[in-house]
């Protein structure tokens, strides 16, 4: 498991890298397992699996939820599809939305 392309061992190296997010120091923090990965920037939270990309459909989440779905992702547990309610974004193709504008 993976947090801005470092190696992660521990919750607690998890933590580190998300309050330098909070903090501001950095912009946003990825943890990738390899296949998909979550993701968080400014009080969002995106999931990403394989093709699909998931969001968290608020304003803003708080901290301490954030800190959770991290830490139930690096666990494996699927607490975190659980602890919210994800929306699908779907994304058109290029070539789709051309072939809509000029039918």
């Amino acid at each position: 498991m993976e947090i801005d392309g470092r190696t992660i061992h521990s919750e607690e190296e998890i933590l580190t890298a998300l309050q330098e997010e909070f903090d501001g120091k950095v912009e946003f923090v990825v943890m990738d397992n390899g296949k998909d990965f979550i993701q968080t920037s400014g009080g969002m939270l995106e999931y990403h699996s394989g093709e699909k990309h998931f969001y968290v459909d608020a304003e803003f989440v708080e901290q301490e939820k954030i800190k959770a779905a991290f830490i139930s992702y690096f666990r494996g547990d699927g607490e975190y599809l659980r602890d919210f309610e994800w929306k699908e974004e779907i994304y058109e193709s290029l070539w789709t939305r051309i072939k809509k504008l000029f039918g």
